[in-house]
């Protein structure tokens, strides 16, 4: 873990403090949460707004497909996929599977 100094705004470091004595923790660990959760919601804003996929987001967050899509539920935000994506892939799957049969 590399060590950082920044500087933070009055409001955040109240923020740190808040959730420090709420959850009984240091203001360290309190800041490295704060990071971590506006880190999941901005990637959560992309993945809403389609700018970057399921696969992207799991792996920025480092989780598996099923935890990434747990994440994005408990966040409120549903998948981008649509119904013609959806169609795309299983014509491909199909092609597959025919074209392993001829062979």
């Amino acid at each position: 873990m590399k060590v950082k100094t920044i500087r933070i705004p009055e409001d955040l470091e109240r923020a740190v403090e808040f959730v420090s004595r709420h959850e009984k923790i240091d203001k360290t660990q309190s800041f490295r949460k704060l990071t971590r959760v506006g880190f999941e919601y901005y990637l959560g804003q992309l993945y809403r707004d389609g700018r970057i996929g399921l696969r992207d987001f799991a792996a920025m967050l480092d989780l598996t497909l099923s935890e990434a899509i747990d994440r994005l539920v408990s966040m409120g935000i549903r998948g981008n996929i649509r119904a013609a994506d959806i169609m795309d892939s299983i014509r491909s799957l199909s092609a597959d599977a025919d074209a392993e049969r001829s062979d």
